[in-house]
């Protein structure tokens, strides 16, 4: 009995020796080394707590277990690291455990005085009542005054300095990019919340899967404002006959949506942008991968730095319809119809003088212009865009026909010229975008266009005859061009969610095919049309395919994320035209890395950084070798072979905000360096200018770094914005077969301010300044020019009694430069609203230009040239109008 009885004594101590079995540890930061004392530390078995313990000074701790348990985990937590969990062994002694620092993120801050702005994660939200004043008209002036916001005179949408690619009403995407038309038509009274979404992920089966830096903005509408159709219709009459009526209806409830507005004028306001868009570079979409645009042209004169109101002579029509129907199955048909009808005038006058070696050249002109025009558009467009999938297919068909007269005069004759263009294009593009059941996403997307573009331009008299006829005089000339194309894409991808670093495949294939046929025809006084003896024909066939791959990487934590991609393209190029003994076929490698990164600083402050390596191809526009005439005074052709260039291109931007303070900042810097093998070469005379593309190793560098301050001030009810800018510039210009280096540099100052000066009495200030540094190295010589333009806008807003506003409006532009005589324009408006509540009416009173101000100047001083522009401009107008709020 002895013997087990002492077993059974040694077997109990041994039992009682593991229950007391110590576990101890040392807890420390993990870059630092150092303690960290007060950390919770839990011992856990079967997800229950068997001991707890909390460090002392020095991180330590030391636990005992009073049993056996199967498994063991460790885990510790502190509210300022993150988390730690662990299974360990029963025999754990002097433990080093590191904790990571965590930044303890606010999910929700709100601005509980006025006026109201809160942010939950990416999304800020500004109470539009806090901002409206009675000034206001439309939605588009409460994004205009919003700290952070900005919107341009077209209609384009900016924040942060980052431009909006898409405006939601509701989270529909009623307008797409042709939203100015909603900024401009939408009554702020409907909108309760205008929401900032950054970062914004407009496919929602990706929202969380791949980085994204996009900008959009989402109208909350309220309540009330959902129940009824609603809408208004103005009508407005003044001299010097003057007219500018509209009738729109608005709808914005969840199944359906429409914003539909038939309008005209003629006071200047330029409704082609409801047309065109705001991120589309051409009116028709994308004919291809190398898109022709308008190679002719009646006048060399550009546009002056004035509103456009002030200079656009018009007569306007157009309709805008946007439908949009949301069924039960999360499907969405929509349709937007676009049509416009424009008759323009501009009359203007143009200086111009070349500062160059062999001598300076010069040139002058007068033009008066007439331009008739028809813009349409449709896309019809079937979508669902919900977290399991995206499906969408558009069709679309755009319209424009322009034609334009315009009588130009010379120091030497008059110039009669005839300008039409003809662009007819259809366009379908659908994408297919499922997430699996293995959480994973395939894509498929095809894209077909097709479009052309008839241009023509006669002139009379017959110009260069000297080049073209053998030095006789000849009747006209009459420049032909056509560049019928066809462009289709088709790629599949696959997107792998489970790894902790996402990777995106996608291959594809596209053609891009065009014919460009150019003729240039002389006719003599007995009215028989010939071809020049020189060569100004092509008959030129385009044809390009890719073949692609894009790997793509995401990877993301908590306060880090990057995405690269790494497109790889074989590239077949082939152009081919008999008349100029022309076969090419190039075969190409390209591979154009780029790096996105963003760090969150925390919840509302972010460093994000991007390169992108560019390797390009030139398209059809750089090869034809036929001669063509631009204008009256200008012959383009190309002597090269097919432009290469390489890219490099870096940006670094840093954005700030505090939403407890309403204060919103930005800056940043860029960095891009273009080479390639062929530069413009410019022969300039007095009477003509010849451009030849030519076979030359070109460098360009450009340097720029921005800045914005947004601030609501609370004891002013006031918004201050400050923005600044710089950009240099390093280049070559080849003129009149002389290499010039050429360097410019260029800094902007935009001050901002509103501010309540008493209860209905208020004060706003904005202004440009802008100073221009320019500089060519000549042979002989060193050419510097400076420019500085400065525009102060001063506005007095008052609502002297109930229900009545006016405003006073002073604008001043002044211009100072190099050689040239100094100028100064001053601009009055006035406007003055009543509003009648009980007939629901708005009754308003617009002068403009009281000063009468009919011919405005410009000056632009370059390197190595001096321009003085001159413009009519409308003069002092007046308008009444009444609005009815239907």
């Amino acid at each position: 009995m002895k013997v087990p009885i002492c077993l059974l004594l040694i077997t109990w101590f041994g039992q009682i020796c593991f229950a007391q079995q110590m576990i101890s540890g040392k807890v420390q930061e993990a870059n630092t080394q150092k303690p960290i004392p007060f950390a919770s530390v839990n011992i856990l078995s079967e997800n229950k707590i068997v001991a707890f313990k909390t460090t002392d000074k020095e991180g330590r701790f030391m636990m005992q277990l009073s049993k056996e348990y199967t498994t063991v985990y460790l885990q510790i937590h502190h509210l300022t690291y993150e988390k730690f969990e662990q299974q360990i062994d029963k025999k754990s002694t002097d433990l080093r455990i590191v904790l990571t620092p965590k930044t303890n993120l606010l999910k929700d801050v709100v601005v509980k005085s006025k006026p109201k702005v809160s942010r939950s994660n990416d999304t800020i939200s500004y109470d539009v009542g806090s901002f409206a004043k009675e000034e206001d008209r439309n939605i588009g002036d409460i994004i205009k005054r919003l700290p952070g916001m900005e919107v341009t005179e077209s209609g384009l949408i900016k924040y942060q300095d980052k431009t909006v690619s898409k405006l939601y009403i509701d989270g529909d995407d009623l307008l797409e990019d042709r939203y100015g038309i909603g900024t401009r038509t939408i009554p702020h009274r409907m909108v309760k919340d205008i929401q900032v979404l950054d970062n914004h992920e407009h496919y929602k089966v990706l929202k969380n899967k791949r980085f994204t830096d996009d900008v959009a903005i989402n109208l909350v509408i309220k309540e009330d404002a959902k129940l009824k159709l609603t809408g208004q219709a103005k009508i407005a009459a003044g001299t010097p006959n003057n007219y500018d009526p509209e009738l729109n209806t608005i709808l914005f409830n969840k199944k359906v949506k429409m914003l539909n507005v038939l309008s005209a004028n003629n006071i200047g306001r330029d409704l082609s942008g409801d047309v065109v868009g705001n991120n589309q570079s051409s009116l028709l979409a994308k004919f291809g991968a190398s898109a022709i645009h308008n190679l002719l042209a009646t006048s060399t004169t550009g546009a002056p730095n004035i509103p456009k109101n002030n200079y656009y002579f018009n007569n306007t029509g157009s309709l805008n319809t946007n439908n949009l129907y949301n069924f039960k199955n999360r499907w969405q048909l929509k349709s937007n119809i676009q049509l416009l009808f424009d008759k323009e005038r501009q009359n203007n006058a143009a200086s111009t003088r070349y500062l160059l070696d062999g001598g300076d050249v010069s040139f002058e002109e007068q033009n008066g212009i007439r331009a008739e025009k028809w813009l349409g558009v449709a896309r019809l467009s079937a979508s669902v865009n919900t977290e399991k999938k995206y499906i969408s297919e558009i069709l679309s068909f755009e319209y424009e026909k322009k034609d334009i007269k315009a009588l130009l005069t010379n120091s030497t004759s008059k110039i009669d010229q005839f300008q039409k263009h003809h662009i007819k294009g259809v366009s379908n593009q659908f994408s297919y975008i499922p997430q699996l059941k293995n959480n994973d996403i395939i894509a498929v997307n095809w894209t077909l266009n097709y479009g052309n573009k008839p241009q023509s331009l006669q002139i009379y008299p017959g110009v260069f005859s000297e080049i073209l006829n053998d030095s006789i005089p000849y009747k006209s000339t009459t420049q032909q061009i056509e560049v019928p194309s066809f462009f289709t894409e088709v790629s599949t991808g696959y997107h792998f969610n489970k790894s902790k670093i996402k990777q995106h495949y996608q291959i594809g294939f596209n053609t891009d095919r065009q014919h460009f046929t150019s003729l240039l025809y002389l006719q003599d006084n007995e009215q028989i049309d010939r071809r020049p003896r020189q060569n100004t024909s092509n008959d030129l066939h385009w044809s390009r395919s890719q073949v692609f791959i894009t790997p793509q990487y995401d990877w993301k934590n908590d306060r880090f994320e990057a995405h690269l991609d790494i497109p790889i393209t074989y590239l077949i190029t082939q152009y081919k035209d008999n008349t100029q003994v022309l076969d090419i076929s190039k075969n190409s490698w390209l591979i154009n890395p780029g790096l996105k990164a963003r760090w969150r600083v925390s919840q509302e402050d972010y460093l994000q950084f991007a390169y992108q390596y560019s390797q390009d191809i030139g398209n059809i526009e750089d090869v034809f070798h036929g001669a063509v005439l631009r204008n009256y005074r200008m012959l383009s052709q190309n002597n090269a072979a097919l432009n290469e260039s390489q890219k490099h291109a870096f940006n670094l931007n840093y954005n700030l905000g505090r939403t407890l303070k309403v204060l919103f900042a930005n800056a940043g810097i860029s960095y891009s360096r273009l080479s390639s093998n062929t530069m413009l070469s410019s022969i300039i005379k007095d009477d003509i200018t010849e451009n030849i593309l030519v076979n030359m190793d070109n460098l360009q560098e450009h340097w720029s770094s921005q800045i914005g301050f947004d601030k609501y001030i609370f004891p002013l009810a006031s918004t201050l914005k400050l923005k600044g800018s710089m950009a240099y510039s390093r280049f070559n210009q080849l003129l009149n077969s002389s290499v010039v280096p050429i360097k410019s540099i260029n800094y902007t100052l935009q001050p901002s301010l509103e501010a309540k000066i008493f209860k209905s009495y208020n004060i706003s200030y904005t202004g440009t300044l802008n100073w221009n540094r320019s500089k060519q190295q000549g042979k002989d010589h060193l050419i510097r020019n400076k420019t500085t333009m400065m525009t102060h806008n001063l506005g007095f807003p008052i609502s002297p009694f109930k229900n009545g506003f006016i405003r006073v409006n002073i604008r001043n532009l002044s211009t100072f430069q190099t050689n040239m005589k100094n100028a100064s324009y001053t601009f009055i408006d006035v406007f003055a609203r009543y509003r009648l509540n009980k007939w629901k009416t708005d009754f308003e009173l617009d002068m403009s230009n009281l000063t009468n101000i009919k011919n405005y100047r410009t000056y632009m001083t370059t390197a190595n040239m001096i321009s003085q522009n001159e413009f009519e401009l409308r003069g002092r107008t007046i308008l009444l109008r009444a609005v009815f709020n239907l």
